[in-house]
């Protein structure tokens, strides 16, 4: 049996015999931890298997008490917690299949969704945990960090909901300040790698690229695509690179699209990298509009975008109902107790 499973036994059997009726709270996490001579996660998957049982309930901020009778959380086998779903855009293209596959699997596990979106603005994001740590129907989070490839002003409160024993899992990837922490997303460095390899073994020599630069996953991707580059013998040419942030966007694609393309041209460019099919669409717009023919174009997600434009762009598919699912299944573990590790989905060809 489990270490943890040992100490909810223990814990238990000291409940059912009065032992907290005083008070009706529990020793703290760390007097457990001296007294049981285990990690404050143990500690953690010990009281979270008693919270799924209906044993004890959490008061963030005070700690943890004894359940009084009809306070359990599950009845009938089914739960009526609740798990938040922070992304940056709702309506984002890919986020609806995402969140599809992510409620599906919590229906089926008995659990709740609500839906918050950041606009990936940090302020935002902050309000939104704040709420959270004052908010103590939330039992666990699904988040897709704000602006991760930039210094965050939230890793204090992502600490503060770790602490209080909410548990979390990334989409997509995390900050690198919470390296430990669980990650469902795709293998962003494989895919850029994957890409720039594509290209070069259908004949592409000098390769020009679009990558998102607030976020870790354009990092991600940039650092395989460079990589694909230099494994297949070709130098790397920084000044066909181009980085954008959020604020580089608006409703008609990529702001800095337009002024890009004549120096391209003069490069003799024959291929294309972009961070994802808005992006791709973007630039293909801009060469129509300019009367030019356009390079090869290569993506990521296989959006509607992708057939949209009658596949004049490839496009590696992002797993998205399989990834709203896997980081589902995630999140009901780790509430339920059970040891979790990242997870990064191949691309699809």
């Amino acid at each position: 049996m489990s270490k943890y499973l040992d100490i909810a036994e223990i814990l238990k059997k000291e409940i059912l015999n009065g032992l907290y009726d005083n008070t009706g709270k529990l020793p703290t996490e760390f007097e457990m931890v001296s007294r049981f001579g285990v990690s404050r996660q143990t500690i953690r998957q010990a009281i979270s298997s008693l919270k799924n049982e209906g044993m004890v309930t959490q008061i963030q901020g005070s700690g943890t008490y004894v359940a009084k009778p009809g306070n359990s959380s599950k009845k009938n086998g089914t739960s009526s917690r609740t798990i938040l779903v922070i992304c940056s855009y709702i309506s984002d293209y890919i986020f609806p299949s995402i969140i599809r596959g992510v409620e599906a699997e919590l229906s089926k596990q008995g659990y709740k969704m609500n839906l918050a979106a950041t606009g990936n603005k940090v302020e935002i994001e902050r309000g939104i945990l704040c709420n959270v740590l004052n908010d103590s129907s939330v039992e666990g989070i699904i988040v897709e960090g704000t602006k991760t490839g930039l210094p965050s002003p939230n890793i204090s409160l992502f600490r503060k909901l770790h602490e209080h024993g909410i548990p979390m899992v990334f989409l997509h990837c995390s900050y690198p300040e919470l390296s430990d922490s669980i990650v469902a997303g795709m293998d962003d460095y494989e895919g850029g790698r994957r890409a720039a390899q594509m290209l070069i073994s259908g004949g592409c020599k000098k390769l020009g690229a679009f990558f998102k630069s607030d976020d870790r996953q354009g990092l991600l991707r940039y650092a395989g695509f460079v990589d694909g580059i230099l494994e297949n013998g070709l130098s790397i040419d920084s000044g066909l690179i181009r980085w954008y942030t959020t604020e580089d966007m608006n409703d008609s694609g990529l702001r800095i699209v337009s002024s890009q393309i004549k120096s391209f041209q003069d490069a003799n460019v024959d291929c294309f990298v972009c961070y994802n099919d808005i992006i791709a669409v973007a630039l293909l717009g801009e060469y129509d509009r300019q009367g030019l023919a356009a390079p090869r174009i290569m993506s990521f997600d296989n959006s509607y975008l992708c057939a949209a434009y009658d596949k004049r762009f490839y496009s590696l598919g992002h797993q998205k109902e399989a990834l709203g699912r896997l980081a589902a299944q995630k999140i009901t573990n780790m509430i339920e107790g059970k040891q979790e590790k990242s997870v990064f989905l191949d691309w699809l060809d």
